[in-house]
């Protein structure tokens, strides 16, 4: 048979991948410049196949312990130190790798500890991402600052652009990506970052064009991928944000959240049978709460199956009561189940309020219709075309305002709504909008009129404890009105890393 062209066997195929035949010192050399590329798993086929030859190698076992670690990979990070330990090998780098692999099995305390007086660049990183795992924000921001002020450092530099935008302050995160420009243009923070910022930003068409730069420039990552997808969805082109999920799923086909966009993309197209026929065998291990669940209950919704639907929004709104989409999912099932009567019981809050999106004044309309509810006219008058372009004028303005923490435009367009005060959701973003202006009194007032009408609310028990520790004030309460929170929603990110920060503030 002839084979028509050079036949490889696999063995000599695995050797031309790994560097087969090239000396430890080669291996090494090329490990460093992958290493310094960003492409990780190169780096630790070619440090594995030096450290064959050269097992006790210092400089080899650290190298691959920290791409362990860009690796996320603490297990492969220790296994190594374990073996630097059995080659002998000690000192400050040694000890910052250790508490690296510490920050990521989740003991801050050991991390810091194992620091003790080193003041190097990598040391005031690791310093700053245990105070931030230990709620300590004031401390974090000036292990930052001082690394800052000592020299360039990209993965600090990173890391504080990265705590800045979590704080929400753009011009800080944005001003650190400027310097790590001229420290390291082509890396992937630098280049995601000015995509994350514009984002953030609001700056969709800004945000795509950045995202696909880093797609070109690194396209075995998955990150901007999804991120670049989510920008296109927010612009209206789901079509071009479902083909780079799909691109993200074949890099990574066990990523949760790329499964999770997909699905809201199936959502917002309408496709409910693939939605249905997708998830319909993970029925029994799906959060209803999650969103995932929700979009498997809208799709029995729309399918027919409203009694199912039913029973998985019912349960989501026990886990989430704050949730408007899982309540108005309730709502119409209720109705579509022939049950009017709760249907407008569940629907009535929701519609009443002014922030009431077409959908749900839709939706409520219908419920208080067919229950005979004499709120049905009204209703019907606010879904007038008219009134809706200006209310939907009025909200685009507001999540604008909100979303660039423009807070005196905040307080400008919820203040319209305010009306008698009556809304916890118009009341929450008055709170906001004066605690990001500084007023920690007049927020506390709003977020205590919230709580009042839905106590049991860990979104507004948040709210509460939030702007009290945003502005240094009745911490002791703060904490307790956080602990409350996070009990009643004990996966919150948010609420956890503020519990963080109250925990550390009250000793």
């Amino acid at each position: 048979m002839r084979i028509p062209f050079p036949f490889i066997p696999p063995l000599l195929a695995l050797c031309a991948l790994s560097g087969c035949g090239d000396s430890p010192e080669t291996l090494f050399a090329k490990a460093q410049e992958d290493f310094s590329a960003e492409d990780y798993k190169a780096a630790r086929s070619q440090l594995i196949a030096a450290l064959d030859e050269q097992p006790g190698n210092h400089r080899m076992l650290i190298l691959l312990a920290r791409t362990q670690l860009q690796l996320g990979d603490p297990d492969g990070a220790e296994n190594v130190l374990g073996r630097l330990d059995r080659a002998g090998a000690k000192g400050p780098e040694v000890q910052r790798i250790r508490a690296r692999v510490a920050l990521m099995r989740k003991a801050p305390d050991k991390a810091l500890a194992l620091m003790g007086n080193d003041d190097t660049l990598e040391a005031l990183r690791i310093r700053a991402d245990a105070y931030l795992a230990l709620g300590d924000d004031g401390k974090a921001k000036a292990a930052f600052e001082r690394g800052m002020a000592k020299g360039d450092d990209p993965d600090l530099a990173g890391a504080y652009a990265r705590f800045a935008l979590a704080q929400n302050d753009l011009v800080l995160a944005d001003r650190i990506r400027q310097r790590l420009q001229r420290m390291a243009p082509n890396s992937f923070e630098t280049q995601v970052l000015a995509g994350d910022i514009a984002a953030a930003r609001g700056q969709v068409d800004k945000a795509i064009a950045a995202y696909r730069a880093v797609v070109a420039a690194f396209p075995d990552r998955v990150e901007p991928l999804l991120a670049l997808a989510n920008q296109l969805d927010a612009k209206g082109q789901v079509d071009e944000a479902a083909k780079q999920v799909d691109a993200a799923a074949k890099l990574d086909p066990d990523n949760a959240e790329a499964e999770d966009l997909k699905y809201q993309l199936l959502a917002e197209k309408g496709e409910w049978e693939k939605i249905r026929v997708g998830l319909q065998g993970r029925e029994a291990d799906l959060d209803p709460s999650s969103g995932l669940g929700m979009r498997y209950g809208e799709a029995l919704l729309r399918l027919g199956f409203s009694e199912q639907a039913r029973m998985l929004f019912k349960r989501a709104t026990l886990l989430l009561p704050g949730n408007p989409y899982s309540r108005m999912m309730l709502g119409e099932a209720q109705l579509a189940c022939g049950d009017p009567d709760d249907a407008w019981a569940t629907l009535r809050p929701l519609a009443m309020s002014p922030l009431a999106r077409p959908e749900m004044l839709v939706a409520a309309e219908k419920a208080a219709r067919a229950s005979g509810a004499p709120e049905a006219d009204g209703l019907r008058e606010r879904l007038d075309p008219a009134r809706l372009k200006a209310l939907g004028a009025l909200l685009a303005r507001g999540d604008t305002a909100v979303m660039r923490q423009d807070w005196a435009a905040v307080l400008d367009v919820y203040g319209r709504m305010l009306g008698d005060g009556s809304d916890p959701e118009v009341l929450k973003r008055m709170a906001l909008g004066s605690s990001g202006l500084g007023r920690t009194a007049q927020a506390i007032g709003y977020a205590d009129r919230a709580l009042a009408l839905a106590p049991d609310s860990p979104d507004f028990q948040f709210l509460a404890g939030h702007v009290r520790l945003q502005g240094g004030q009745d911490l002791a309460t703060a904490r307790r009105l956080l602990e409350s929170a996070a009990a009643g929603d004990p996966g919150n990110p948010v609420i956890a890393s503020d519990l963080r920060k109250a925990k550390a503030a009250t000793g």
